[in-house]
């Protein structure tokens, strides 16, 4: 089983006193997957000597753009500096350590830009704009997203590029101090996460044309709006209601009727799989393979794998379960490595975080290793460098690595 570890550019700096990529590839890991762009974050960093708390920049990158990127211009990290980037560094470095290289990369969850850019964010039906998700369908936020590719794929010795966060975020993606007195609810998610820009408005209306149909944009959005005013204004939330995932799904399509979601979720089908070609030919145009991580998206109440956009344009999906320990692989991992086996020659990877409770043992780390083996995992991602401390980071390359 091949062993990625995921990191970001301080923790690679620290790990040159420590034995460099060498050290890693003699752990067993085959692949450093750096932080391209990221989001701000609170990190407890047990082993980087500058300290145990750090706070990450908001919205940055960790390499140079040189390309043109409209509206939506990326902000260089104070890490960049005016040398060679961290990915630039990390791309030079690794040939002679024996380890390949993937710029992991945030696509559409960027605060920094949602806030300068208002417009260019996910909208709700009240007209909130959810400034931590930029919206897919919009061309200024699908012109940054091809943009980075193109940046990206530039380095030489790159291998792949991953995008994260290559989807709608959802209302449930938690803001900075959320507060609010309610509960998670999967149906309140589904209409709090129905995005009613201009251009999911007109997608929609589209995707429902394309099927023979019509779609009132207006009358979906007040009802939806209705809907939200009732479930919060109208509960008690000393008594809030608890509906699964499959039973929140079953409400929405008794309240809207299968045509009406049908149209919905095609247009987010579409503007993902067109996105996701224009990015996979700017990667391949350079010699680079392109990864699709999964996305959070509230209407289907959980990680949704993008796998559409897998079609004939991504190389890999990348299946990500840090909240998960092994039983919660078994449940998901099997649905998705069979939508994943339908493209001949697609891969599959696996992203764990081995901290507890999810794992405990080292049976838990062995009983993932043949669960990937028999989904067909080509390979077994490990986050976060610089957030494990290195004897789980040792344990755990030595039980997956047997």
């Amino acid at each position: 089983m091949e062993l990625s570890v995921y990191a970001h550019p301080w923790d690679l700096e620290t790990l040159e006193g420590m034995g460099g990529l060498r050290r890693l590839r003699d752990l067993g890991f085959s692949e450093v997957a750096l932080a391209a762009s990221y989001h701000a974050g609170r990190w407890l960093t047990p082993w980087d000597p500058r300290g145990l708390v750090r706070f990450l920049e908001d919205g940055t990158v960790h390499y140079r753009p040189r390309s043109e990127y409209g509206r939506l211009a990326p902000l260089p990290s104070s890490e960049v500096g005016d040398g060679p980037s961290p990915l630039a560094r990390l791309c030079d470095r690794a040939k002679d350590a024996g380890v390949r290289t993937r710029a992991w990369t945030v696509a559409f969850h960027n605060s920094r830009l949602g806030r300068l850019h208002p417009d260019c964010a996910a909208e709700n039906a009240f007209g909130d704009r959810y400034t931590y998700s930029l919206c897919p369908a919009n061309p200024d936020v699908a012109l940054y997203a091809v943009s980075m590719v193109q940046d990206l794929a530039a380095h030489a010795g790159l291998d792949v590029i991953e995008l994260e966060g290559f989807g709608w975020m959802g209302h449930r993606h938690n803001g900075h101090h959320e507060k609010n007195s309610f509960p998670a609810d999967g149906h309140t998610d589904m209409l709090l996460s129905l995005c009613f820009c201009r251009f999911c408005s007109a997608g929609m209306v589209e995707a429902a044309k394309a099927k023979g149909r019509e779609l009132d944009v207006a009358a979906l959005r007040d009802k939806v709006k209705g809907l939200l005013r009732s479930a919060y204004a109208e509960a008690d939330c000393m008594a809030p209601r608890k509906l699964s995932i499959a039973e929140a799904g079953k409400l929405m399509l008794d309240q809207f009727g299968a045509e009406t979601l049908e149209a919905v979720t095609a247009q987010r089908l579409v503007s993902l799989v067109e996105l996701g070609g224009r990015c996979a030919l700017m990667a391949r145009h350079e010699g680079v393979q392109l990864a699709i991580n999964g996305a959070w998206d509230g209407l289907r109440g959980g990680p949704q794998m993008p796998l559409a956009v897998l079609g004939p344009m991504a190389d890999e999906a990348v299946f990500t379960c840090y909240g998960e320990g092994p039983d919660g692989i078994a449940k998901s991992l099997p649905g998705v490595a069979k939508h994943v086996q339908r493209r001949p020659g697609a891969k599959l990877r696996l992203c764990i975080h081995p901290r507890a409770p999810q794992f405990t043992s080292d049976e838990d780390l062995v009983r993932v290793r043949a669960l990937a083996a028999e989904h067909g995992v080509g390979s077994i991602a490990v986050y976060h460098l610089g957030l494990l401390p290195w004897p789980t980071i040792e344990r755990v390359a030595r039980v997956l690595r047997a």
